[in-house]
């Protein structure tokens, strides 16, 4: 009968193979551990490097003081590192913003950072162009560089980084055109203002589907506003103030429903408003003063019960005014002077109550005013002037404690004018 214990003879060879097998896994693995934590220091060492050669050529390296070879950069000011779960770091933020940092782009190795997600420079007093080798960090989800005094163009390069969710390139010296940005689908916030942009808004804008804010006021931005803006039904903040678009309103306009502010002012836009404008049922600000607009206001409009600033002044509007402003009950500024606005003031004006400002200003208004006007007393501006008011000022207006100007010139209202308003020397009446 054989034993069920294997001889001594047969397994030693086995059992010195298993060990030395086994010692030579263990070896495997300290040296792959060993090897890989020397590559992901070597990682954050180059990263770190490639910010401090940054530093040596900014004018105000004092500004980052905690930045030095002798300690990580993990802990250098406006950084942020992610660890893995071997505790090996990368930068994934740097946060400058508002330290006053005076220096040149150019001269920021972006390869070497390849796994930053926000890169924030704004508020500083960066000069110089926008490198294209920004687009190296194709994982940057927020570039910040508002506020600046960069001048060139917008690389076209950014228009690949399809991760972006937040771009701002706000106040700064930028020209030439917007580039073709319609592969950045993830784009939550874009942000260009106060720069010298020209060229048309890009069609491409209408890929943007994810966009919630587009703000590209104070610009030289010619052209229309493309259809395809109808697109962006994400969208509540619209702001191309202060440039040189010319015009209609497109129809698709009435799809953006979560339109919160809607700034076209001081442009050449014409044409009638659009009746889809009574789609955008959460504005809250609506400003289109300063262009051509003609045709009346429509009666749509009533149906932006969250309106707070409703500006048409200084353009060609014609017809009556709407009762259906009456509805705006949480109106506080009202401004349609400058226009060619014919008929009575609607009663139903006695319902905005929480008016601050009230300009009717140089239109063809006549007939008395409703007796009940600006009742809630919170009036600090007041312009009825160059139109045809007849009658007696309504008596209430002297519950308007605050009131700092009133406008009546050239109209034919009768009674005693300083009996309907609250004497105070800071009043202005003309």
């Amino acid at each position: 009968m054989k034993s069920w214990l294997p001889s001594k003879f047969t397994t030693f060879p086995t059992l010195m193979m298993m060990m030395v097998l086994s010692l030579l896994v263990l070896l495997f693995s300290n040296l792959c551990f060993s090897v890989f934590n020397m590559a992901a220091a070597s990682k954050i060492e180059s990263q770190g490097r490639a910010l401090l050669q940054w530093k040596t050529e900014l004018e105000t390296q004092e500004l980052l003081n905690t930045w030095t070879s002798k300690t990580s950069p993990c802990n250098w000011t406006g950084i942020t590192c992610r660890y893995n779960g071997h505790h090996m770091a990368t930068i994934t933020r740097v946060q400058l913003g508002g330290l006053g940092l005076e220096g040149k782009l150019v001269t920021l190795n972006f390869s070497a950072l390849p796994s930053l997600r926000v890169l924030n420079l704004s508020h500083n007093h960066l000069h110089g162009s926008i490198t294209a080798a920004i687009s190296a960090l194709s994982k940057l989800t927020i570039l910040d560089l508002g506020d600046n005094s960069l001048t060139g163009i917008i690389p076209s390069e950014l228009g690949n980084m399809t991760r972006l969710k937040t771009l701002w390139l706000s106040e700064n010296q930028i020209s030439g055109s917007i580039p073709p940005f319609g592969k950045l689908l993830n784009l939550i916030s874009l942000a260009i203002f106060r720069n010298f942009i020209v060229g048309p808004i890009p069609p491409m804008f209408g890929n943007l589907t994810k966009l919630n804010f587009l703000y590209i006021w104070k610009n030289d931005l010619t052209g229309s506003i493309p259809c395809p803006i109808g697109n962006l039904v994400n969208l509540r903040g619209f702001d191309i103030s202060s440039n040189q678009i010319t015009g209609p309103i497109p129809h698709s306009i009435g799809n953006l429903t979560k339109l919160q502010t809607f700034y076209l002012n001081s442009n050449s836009i014409n044409g009638s408003i659009p009746c889809e404008v009574g789609n955008l049922v959460n504005l809250i600000g609506f400003d289109i003063s300063e262009n051509q607009f003609t045709g009346p206001i429509p009666h749509s409009i009533g149906n932006l019960t969250k309106l707070e600033i409703f500006d048409l002044s200084s353009n060609k509007i014609t017809g009556i005014i709407t009762p259906s402003l009456g509805n705006l009950k949480g109106l506080t500024k009202l401004k349609l002077f400058n226009n060619h606005l014919f008929g009575k003031v609607p009663n139903e004006f006695e319902n905005l109550t929480n008016l601050i400002i009230l300009n009717l200003f140089n239109n063809s208004l006549s007939g008395h005013l409703p007796p009940n006007l600006a009742k809630g007393g919170l009036l600090q501006r007041l312009a009825l002037g160059y139109n045809n008011f007849q009658g007696p000022i309504p008596m209430n207006f002297k519950n308007s404690t605050n009131l700092v100007r009133v406008q009546l010139e050239r109209n034919q209202f009768t009674g005693d004018i300083s009996q309907s308003f609250w004497c105070s020397s800071t009043l202005g009446l003309y």
